[in-house]
């Protein structure tokens, strides 16, 4: 063959890849272009719809432009005032303008950006652009929404508004001298966010078993700016402290949580929930200030609604000396613990405020009602035995809580009939009896794999969550290592012999994937995760070729994948699996949830029972409306 029959030849062969299969009647309906990067089907002059394709590691064919979240693209970061006003401010701003604002104005201006933020189901870009709208004249409205039409912008920034809460209980007066200017009190707020986490040394960029100085601030920032669904809090609520310590009354160890409460304070658990529940309930509707006459309204002895007023709240006086006399070592940028004690401050004339609605809510309804038992208020003479009572109802709530933990997985998994999936500690411990064997508290046996699973209600300390310089924030996650430690004990158990446990021999092939649950909470993130890894490897745990990387979740994940389930998604293994072979693999569970998988799951049926129960006491206390029903009935949370 010559050289003018080869190239006829390709030439042919071309014609035949490029057009041949394109019927013959589009062949003069369009133009195309096939020019680089715009690729056309072959044989055909078509542009292809989806240029190119990669293989995810699951075996998933995805276009090629589709990029999963990487952890830094979920980080938001806050609008500066040189980006705001073309310029930075003094750094003895902050104080000059505090020294000229009323302090009740501050906090009223802090209040009504964190109340908004908090509203249930409040989208943070929405409050953003309003509060823009409402703070800023032109041009400088324009360029700061301009500036917001990046998702990954903020304007509100909730630790720099307790920041200026706090440096104000030092800096500002009860009242302005007569002729005084008044100080810029938006200003002093952007002067804070100009100060705020400038660290004078970072410390180490790479992470490794430490978390180092910039870890410690991640770690800190996450733990500060956790939201919990109302919903979901209100419900864990109501089933830990109020449902499940009757349903196991007379178990050893165990005791009713509200008697306790009661005893040691001198307080009804239902008025703490009325007269709590009934401020929160104002600040959803959009007031943060409440005249204290409003709680008339609640069917309560009134000794009681003071009694309460005088647990979670204090006046503007009682604050500043709390504020002055926090030890200045232990005044992190992330301490609050004032605010948090008394999260209802009394202003003069007979009103309250409420400065953060979140703090509110874990007061009254998280862990905090523990240390009203453990440290009871002022003059209450205290039941005899105080101090082992107080024990009991502290290892009551924590076994509580992995009860409650059991009932969700139960949940997930749909055990059923004869069908066993979930095996809890009671059947692993009846399994495995040799002597010194360490059990974890769950394992779920999935087709091919067993999720071992660990629940553990340790919470950071307060040092570690306020990101104090030292050893604290290591110290606890050395306590999460010994967890593994059960976990990693139990996966030795179960490879070696299965049939103890399941009654069945085990499958050729079996994989291990370890689960630590925290039901409060728990900041995961890059650095965390890492940390832990690292010094689990370095304790030779969780280390076989046959064994998963740990994954961490907290309740409200576990109750994430629930939904999921009774909408007929993913299973749990599936979730986790994919979210270690995941752009988000070092991130939490719920960050794959959101942003790979984009989902959002509704809160599982349960809740709406359980959310009920938790406002009986607040729905008892009001006044019925003429037309029936309850007057909580369109203040219900609805995230």
């Amino acid at each position: 063959m010559d050289a003018g029959d080869y190239l006829a030849q390709q030439i042919e062969a071309m014609r035949q890849m490029l057009a041949d299969t394109e019927p013959v009647s589009l062949r003069t309906s369009y133009l195309a272009d096939p020019s680089a990067g715009n690729p056309v089907l072959q044989g055909s002059t078509a542009t292809a719809l989806v240029p190119r394709w990669n293989e995810r590691s699951s075996g998933l064919w995805v276009p090629a432009s589709f990029q999963e979240p990487a952890p830094i693209d979920l980080t938001a970061v806050y609008l500066t005032p040189e980006e705001i006003f073309g310029f930075q401010l003094p750094a003895d701003y902050i104080r000059r303008q505090l020294q000229r604002l009323p302090l009740e104005g501050v906090l009223r201006f802090c209040a009504l950006a964190l109340n908004a933020l908090a509203v249930p189901g409040a989208s943070v870009s929405e409050v953003d652009q309003q509060f823009a709208d409402r703070l800023f004249k032109e041009p400088i409205r324009g360029r700061v929404l301009n500036l917001l039409r990046d998702e990954t912008r903020r304007l509100l920034v909730p630790q720099a508004f307790m920041l200026l809460a706090r440096m104000a209980m030092e800096a500002s007066p009860d009242t302005l001298p007569e002729g005084t200017c008044q100080g810029d009190v938006l200003g002093a707020f952007f002067a804070v966010v100009q100060t705020t986490g400038v660290l004078p040394d970072s410390g180490p960029t790479i992470i490794g078993d430490r978390p180092g100085t910039l870890g410690r601030e991640i770690i800190a920032n996450q733990h500060f700016n956790h939201n919990w669904s109302v919903a979901g809090f209100l419900a864990r609520y109501a089933r830990r402290w109020l449902q499940l310590p009757a349903e196991h009354r007379g178990e050893p160890g165990i005791v009713d949580l509200g008697e306790v409460y009661r005893d040691c304070t001198g307080i009804q658990f239902e008025s703490l929930a009325a007269v709590a529940g009934y401020l929160w309930m104002v600040t959803a509707s959009g007031r943060f200030v409440i005249e204290l006459g409003e709680l008339t309204v609640l069917d309560i002895p009134s000794e009681q609604v003071e009694a309460v007023l005088a647990l979670i709240s204090t006046d503007l006086s009682g604050m500043r000396e709390a504020v002055r006399s926090q030890q200045p070592d232990q005044r992190t940028e992330w301490a609050f613990d004032p605010f948090q004690q008394w999260p209802v401050l009394r202003l003069p004339e007979g009103r309250l405020l409420v400065l953060d609605p979140r703090h509110l809510l874990n007061r009254a309804f998280g862990w905090l009602p523990i240390w009203d038992i453990k440290f009871p208020p002022p003059g209450h003479t205290r039941p005899v035995g105080h101090r082992k009572l107080a024990a009991r109802a502290e290892s009551t709530l924590r076994h509580l809580s992995e009860v409650y933990v059991s009932e969700v997985l139960h949940r997930i998994v749909g055990d059923e009939g004869t069908t066993r999936r979930v095996y809890d500690d009671a059947e692993l411990k009846a399994a495995y009896t040799a002597e010194g064997q360490r059990i974890a508290d769950a394992a779920i046996d999935y087709p091919g794999t067993w999720i071992v699973i660990e629940v553990t209600t340790s919470q950071l300390r307060r040092e570690a969550a306020t990101a104090v310089p030292g050893e604290s924030q290591i110290e606890d996650i050395d306590k999460l290592i010994e967890e593994l430690d059960q976990i990693d004990a139990t996966i030795a158990a179960l490879r070696r012999d299965e049939a103890a446990l399941t009654g069945t021999s085990a499958p050729a092939e079996r994989r291990y994937l370890p689960l630590l649950v925290l039901p409060e909470g728990f900041p995961v993130n890059p650095v965390t995760l890492t940390v832990i890894r690292e010094r689990a490897r370095a304790r030779g745990l969780l280390q076989a070729p046959d064994t998963d990387p740990v994954e961490i979740v907290d309740i409200e994940e576990l109750e994430m994948i629930e939904g999921i389930q009774e909408e007929s998604g993913p299973g749990m293994l599936d979730i986790l699996r994919g979210k270690q072979s995941g752009g988000l693999r070092i991130a939490a569970v719920r960050d794959h949830i959101f942003h790979v998988m984009r989902l959002h799951p509704r809160r599982p049926a349960r809740q709406s029972e359980l959310l009920d129960a938790a406002l009986k006491p607040l729905a008892d206390a009001l006044p019925r409306p003429p037309h029936g029903g309850t007057v909580t009935d369109h203040n219900r949370p609805r995230g």
